[in-house]
């Protein structure tokens, strides 16, 4: 039902879930027609407005008191990154994969154009960048979600609050400062987070916290973020080779120094099967990694434990054996077992010669930036 204020311009429509489809193609319509409509989200009230209508954008900026910079795009799905940035780093791909819809704000290099083609030669890059840097959000707020979806055209959103007020987490707090100065507010209650979403900003691998929200910088972590586990039987060789080789792949792969990949919230480690604690890498071990200009003299090896398989991502088993041992230790966790090799078992060279340990080195490394980019795609 709609309920008209009395001297009021903002149509309000209370939201139900029988009427949910109805009244998103109903926001959608007056989104297409260029009007401003208030919605929820899960963290606070939103004002959105068609990007691609002149005027609604330029009301918007009046609204905000915002007449440069831009406002962030709210998407209906995950995948509708894809139509603003071709080439997604890494990690922001990650965070994208579980943290969305939800409430973080993604801050993308696009390169200086739109992957859709259709935005590009409509002149919509330079309104929604700022130096080729795109703001995107997918809200998990089933209406939010809902009305997107019902609009081909990108929809820009801000919080629905006048410049300096507090963000707002009712309806009540949307018309006590917009009342008349938008179209449409879609009444949902309160909201669920009643803050803010967090904005992470990505530059190339890297990424940042420009504004703290609903999602800390501990959550941000685990979910950009990347653990891999490597295993063998008695991490003195195989394994503290594949460690200190995946650390060198991903830190060129991230455009950093190995050193600083925990801060990016990528941890690489390795344990044994079998494995005594606190024993150094084989010296052989440690003299094949020396061309590859890694140390493995800090090296100390560890017992796989049930811990440590739960807290990885993905596992990499250096032959089949290790992969039936470790599932047979944490069979929930199967679907991240694998061997590095899928077609063969990297042999122990425990014994054998320093040639052995190089080529199994050599071996290692090949096989590691396959099964990486594999695993992460």
């Amino acid at each position: 039902s709609i309920i008209l204020p009395l001297m009021s311009r903002t149509e309000i429509i209370q939201l139900s879930d029988a009427q949910l489809p109805a009244i998103a193609t109903l926001a959608a319509s007056a989104l297409r027609d260029g009007q401003l409509v208030g919605f929820p989200t899960e963290t606070v009230y939103g004002v959105a407005a068609d990007a691609s209508n002149p005027r609604a954008l330029e009301l918007l900026r009046d609204l905000k008191s915002r007449p440069a910079n831009p406002f962030s795009i709210h998407v209906g799905s995950p995948n509708d990154v894809s139509r603003y940035v071709r080439s997604v780093p890494l990690l922001a791909e990650r965070l994208i994969r579980r943290a969305w819809p939800g409430p973080v704000t993604l801050l993308l290099e696009t390169g200086g154009e739109f992957a859709d083609e259709a935005f590009q030669q409509a002149g919509l890059h330079d309104a929604l960048t700022h130096e080729a840097v795109v703001g995107l959000r997918c809200p998990t707020h089933p209406f939010a979600r809902a009305m997107l979806q019902a609009i081909d055209a990108p929809v820009v959103a801000a919080s629905a609050n006048l410049i300096g007020a507090p963000s707002p987490t009712t309806p009540r707090d949307v018309l006590e400062q917009l009342d008349d100065q938008i179209d449409l507010l879609v009444d949902a209650g309160p909201t669920a987070c009643g803050q803010d979403s967090t904005i992470v900003k990505f530059t190339h691998q890297r990424w940042s916290v420009i504004r703290r929200g609903a999602v800390d910088d501990d959550q941000l972590r685990r979910l950009a973020g990347l653990n891999v586990l490597f295993v063998c039987t008695g991490n003195t060789c195989r394994s503290p080779m594949a460690e200190a080789l995946a650390q060198q792949a991903m830190a060129e792969w991230l455009s950093c120094e190995i050193h600083e990949l925990e801060a990016l919230g990528v941890t690489i480690g390795s344990a044994g099967v079998y494995a005594a604690q606190g024993d150094p890498a084989t010296p052989e071990a440690a003299e094949a990694c020396e061309p590859f200009g890694l140390d493995l003299t800090t090296h100390r090896s560890r017992m796989l434990t049930p811990t440590l398989i739960r807290s990885a991502d993905m596992i990499f088993c250096l032959t089949q054996r290790h992969v039936q041992a470790v599932t047979d230790m944490a069979p929930t966790d199967r679907d991240k077992i694998r061997r590095l090799d899928p077609t063969a078992d990297v042999p122990d060279p425990i014994g054998a010669g320093q040639d052995v340990y190089d080529q199994t080195a050599q071996c290692i490394r090949d096989r590691i930036t396959v099964a990486l980019e594999e695993s992460l795609k």
